[in-house]
């Protein structure tokens, strides 16, 4: 070879590196844009709307990838949802840097594989159907994940707008997946029509269906904000709303709640604060809902709630028989006292209770006992089964209780799914506020109801995060809904403020006003347009008193549930056995 075809080869080679690199940074600083973007909802409140444009840039670096024939780009877009689901919920390490990565990790991989199914039907065909394909997978998954037994839901596209809520009054029809459609539909549409512009393509429906797509969903939420009446019942229903009184008493998880402060402590720092509370409802400094709308004239307090799992010591609550437990009788007396004088008061708390299988006695046929339930725990030397929950314990005005159990449980913490593979892993158990173990759980919703009729549904911590399992309360005829938490487990991070940002997203879609009492904060109270209207601050001892109206119209969410989660996963099994078929297809003509 001659020095002077060396020298070109040599340019075109250093050349060909350069192009590379160049590409390889463009790509990443694309991949490293959607990845901000779409971390920037759930971090920064109001900034929803950022959700439209906010896989543009993934799309351009995966436009980039299959133009030059980039190979690995796995590596991009996984980094991108490794680093989105990273930045938005780093704060899980507070509980369990294992379970943070593994929730960080696999959340990342599994959108990854949508991705990766993305340009496998990019592959086979174009236009806008893979771009549909993506739309409806993803829907599929995001529908699907709600009802997995491994559930890690946080991050739904359609969550990013809990802090926007003025933009999203239309999830009382289709819930939370209809943000995440309108997410998904804009970014597609904006994208082909940027592709189509550097072609040269003249794309005027695109164009328009693209405006109509972003800009009609914020009119009619608008229009539907600013027109919303509070529904009253009618006169002959009684009374249109009731107090409420919702107790933050602010003992740290890790140092107090159990192991420094006795449970007598604890009770003894609740009930002073309950009775400040109670003091203050009728006083000039009571913290009202600042919207005439929301506010009656102000009565005694009528609902009383106090955090999850509140009574969480040794000796624990015995369902059968709770009356032995001093807790148990120490507010059983406290509501009693408050009611001598004619009043009506009804407390919620958390606590931690047991159920025990008292005479049951089967056993295997190798003799070893067999459990009552997939929950059961046993007393070997008692011989004895039980099952423990993390529970609701309604105290009513009447001397009455009742018990709700909560059924949405954090995995690894207060529930092992797929047994033989999970118990392998425990150590990755993941804290978001309850209590741990392996909890029972039961089959449907329950609802309190007071002397005077008023239903008011408990979601306890976890469970305000699933809108189409939170609607079941509201099929079970609450009018009003309370939210018991323990946050403080997560530390002063963005954790404790996205969960309480999704409460406004369960008042919209069921139009229920929401009282939420969380340990260490934040308690609130939100309207039935999603609006905090009086919260406390962080990690201090803290009460609020309101006068909330009640509603006992269902929502078409609330009646029909996820529609557009259930209609994605019909279109994504046909769209990809059309895409199956089209690949078997291509091969056959190869052939």
């Amino acid at each position: 070879m001659s020095a002077k075809v060396k020298k070109e080869h040599q340019i075109l080679t250093e050349s060909s590196a350069k192009g590379h690199f160049k590409r390889n940074i463009m790509l990443w600083l694309l991949v490293f844009s959607s990845a901000l973007m779409l971390s920037m909802p759930f971090l920064v409140p109001h900034t929803g709307l950022v959700m439209l444009f906010a896989f543009i840039p993934l799309f351009a670096a995966e436009h980039i990838a299959t133009e030059s024939k980039k190979r690995h780009f796995w590596l991009f877009y996984y980094t991108c949802f490794l680093v989105w689901n990273l930045c938005t919920t780093y704060w899980i390490y507070n509980a369990t840097l294992p379970g943070m990565v593994a929730a960080v990790v696999l959340n990342a991989l599994q959108m990854a594989v949508i991705f990766r199914l993305f340009r496998w039907v990019k592959s086979l065909t174009s236009g806008f159907l893979p771009y549909l394909f993506f739309i409806v997978a993803w829907l599929a998954w995001e529908h699907a994940y709600f009802n997995w037994d491994v559930s890690w839901p946080w991050l739904v596209l359609g969550n990013s707008f809990a802090t926007s809520i003025k933009s999203i009054q239309w999830y009382e029809y289709t819930g939370t997946l209809g943000g995440s459609l309108w997410v998904l539909l804009s970014n597609a549409l904006l994208f082909r029509i940027m592709v189509g512009n550097t072609k040269g393509e003249k794309m005027p429906l695109s164009s328009i269906s693209a405006a109509c797509v972003v800009m009609l969903p914020l009119i009619v939420s608008h229009i539907i904000y600013h027109s919303y009446e509070t529904p009253y019942f009618e006169p002959s229903s009684g009374s249109g709303s009731r107090q409420f009184t919702v107790l933050q008493p602010n003992i740290d998880p890790y140092t107090d709640k159990f192991s420094g402060m006795t449970q007598g402590q604890q009770n003894g720092v609740l009930l002073g604060l309950s009775e400040k509370a109670l003091a203050a409802s009728g006083a000039s400094h009571q913290r009202e809902i600042a919207d005439s709308a929301y506010v009656d004239k102000v009565q005694p307090c009528h609902i009383i709630l106090a955090p999850e799992t509140f009574i969480s010591r040794r000796p624990l609550i015995n369902e059968d028989v709770p009356y032995q437990n001093h807790s148990f009788v120490t507010f059983r007396e406290y509501i009693d006292r408050c009611n001598s004088n004619g009043g009506n008061f009804n407390m919620i708390i958390g606590a931690v209770t047991d159920d025990y299988y008292y005479g049951y006695d089967r056993k295997d046929d190798d003799g070893k006992p067999l459990p009552p339930s997939e929950s059961a725990r046993y007393i070997a030397n008692g011989n004895l089964w039980y099952d423990r929950s993390n529970t609701a314990l309604f105290l009513d005005s009447q001397g009455g209780y009742e018990f709700y159990h909560k059924s949405k449980l954090v995995v690894l913490v207060e529930s092992v799914p797929y047994k033989k593979l999970f118990n392998l892993m425990s150590h990755f158990s993941i804290d978001l506020g309850g209590a741990m173990g392996s909890y029972a759980t039961q089959k449907e919703r329950e609802v309190f109801v007071t002397e005077d009729s008023v239903k008011i549904g408990t979601a306890i911590c976890y469970e305000s995060v699933y809108g189409d399992y939170f609607r079941e309360y509201i099929l079970k005829g609450a009018q009003v809904m309370g939210i018991i938490t323990n946050d403080g487990w997560w530390g002063d991070t963005p954790g404790y403020r996205q969960h309480l940002s999704y409460a406004s997203l369960r008042a919209i879609e069921t139009r229920r006003c929401i009282a939420r009492s969380a340990n260490t904060g934040i308690s609130a109270f939100i309207n039935q347009r999603g609006e905090t209207m009086a919260s406390t601050k962080w990690w201090e001892p803290a009460f609020l008193n309101a006068t909330l109206p009640l509603n006992d119209k269902l929502t078409i969410f609330v009646r029909h549930g996820d529609i557009i989660g259930r209609v994605a996963q019909f279109l994504f099994v046909l769209l990809f056995l059309m895409s199956i078929a089209r690949a078997f297809a291509g091969k056959r003509a190869i052939s």
